[in-house]
C-alpha cells in the first residue's frame, strides 16, 4: 500500500494510530464495498482517496447500525444508534483528537471543514431509515432520496466539492447522482428486503402492472411481475441518463470517480435485466472483469489529463 501510505502523509496524517486508523477502515471498505473502493484508489488523487474513505466508512459505519439485516428490533437499533451519534458528535466536538474508529472522520472534517455540517445533516437523517417499510408511489421515492439517500452521498461531495461551490450547486449535483443509484440497489437487493418485510418498489407501479406484494414474496415469474421490473428498470435507465449532466458540477479532477460509479451501476442494471425474475431469489453484485474494465477505462482518462496538465 505505498501509494496508501504517500496519501496519508499528503493529506497531513502523520502520527502512527492515525494513520493506522485510517489504513483500518481503508482495508474493511476494501471488504466491503471492493468495486467503490478500487473507484476511489484508481480514480482520486491519493490525498483525496483518503478522506473519502474516511467519509465512506462513517456512512456504512452508520448504515450497519441501523440495518444489521433486520436481526434486532428496531427500539434496540435506534438506541444504539443514538448512542453512536453522542460519541460521534463528541469525537468531532472535542478539542483532543480522538483515538480509534472516530478519529480519520474528525481529522478529515478539519480538512474539509464543510463536512462537518454535512455529518450533521445525515446523523439527524439517518434514523428515519430504521421506520422506513416502502413507498406509496414516486412522490414518497423523491422524498427517500431528498431526506435519506442525498445526505449519506453528501459526504463524500463534502469532500469532493469545489471550495467555490456553491452548497445548492452540490446538492442538486449529488441529487442527480443518488437518484439511479438508490433506485438499482432497491431493484438488485429486492429479494433482500423481502426478506426483512420492506418493499422498495412504490406500491403505484405494483397497481398498475397488477402486481402484488405476494407475488413478490413468493417469486412468482408471471408476465405481469416481468413487466414490473421492466417498468422499474426502464426508470432507472432515465434516471442514468439525467445524471450525466451532474458531473459537469464537479471538479474536472473527480468527475472521472463520479462517471465510473454510474458506469458501474450501468452494468449492474444491464445483470439485473438478464436475471429478470429471478431477482426475486437472489439479487446481483458487480462483475469484477467488468467492473475492472470500467475503471481502467476511467484511470487511463484521469492519467491523460495529468500528463496534459503536467
Amino acid at each position: 500500500m505505498n501509494g496508501w501510505r504517500r496519501g496519508l502523509t499528503l493529506a497531513g496524517v502523520a502520527e502512527p494510530r492515525l494513520r493506522e486508523s485510517y489504513t483500518r477502515q481503508a482495508r474493511q471498505l476494501a471488504r466491503y464495498a471492493p468495486a467503490q473502493y478500487a473507484a476511489v484508489r484508481l480514480l482520486l488523487p491519493p490525498e483525496t482517496a483518503v478522506h473519502v474513505v474516511a467519509a465512506v466508512s462513517f456512512m456504512h459505519t452508520c448504515d450497519e447500525i441501523l440495518d444489521q439485516d433486520g436481526r434486532a428490533p428496531v427500539e434496540v437499533r435506534a438506541a444504539r444508534f443514538a448512542a453512536y451519534e453522542t460519541r460521534v458528535r463528541r469525537a468531532l466536538d472535542s478539542p483532543r483528537a480522538p483515538v480509534g474508529a472516530l478519529a480519520p472522520l474528525r481529522h478529515t472534517t478539519r480538512a474539509h471543514p464543510r463536512l462537518a455540517g454535512l455529518v450533521d445533516d445525515f446523523l439527524r437523517a439517518a434514523p428515519a431509515d430504521l421506520y422506513f417499510t416502502g413507498f406509496a408511489g414516486e412522490p414518497e421515492f423523491a422524498a427517500y432520496v431528498e431526506d435519506y439517500a442525498v445526505p449519506g452521498l453528501m459526504l463524500m461531495g463534502g469532500v469532493l466539492g469545489g471550495p467555490d461551490e456553491s452548497p445548492e450547486r452540490l446538492r442538486e449535483s449529488i441529487r442527480l447522482v443518488t437518484k439511479p443509484i438508490q433506485r438499482i440497489d432497491f431493484l438488485t437487493d429486492l429479494h433482500e428486503d423481502l426478506l426483512v418485510g420492506r418493499l422498495c418498489l412504490p406500491r403505484s407501479d405494483l397497481l398498475d402492472c397488477g402486481v402484488t406484494p405476494d407475488d413478490l414474496r413468493h417469486g412468482r415469474a408471471t408476465a405481469r411481475v416481468r413487466a414490473l421490473l421492466a417498468r422499474t428498470a426502464a426508470k432507472c435507465w432515465s434516471e442514468l441518463a439525467a445524471a450525466r449532466p451532474a458531473l459537469a458540477g464537479i471538479p474536472p479532477l473527480y468527475a472521472p470517480m463520479v462517471a465510473a460509479q454510474l458506469d458501474v451501476y450501468a452494468h449492474l442494471l444491464h445483470q439485473a435485466q438478464a436475471r429478470g425474475p429471478r431477482l426475486l431469489q437472489g439479487g446481483v453484485r458487480p462483475r469484477i472483469p467488468a467492473a475492472a474494465a470500467i475503471l481502467l477505462r476511467h484511470r487511463r482518462t484521469v492519467s491523460g489529463e495529468i500528463a496534459s496538465s503536467g
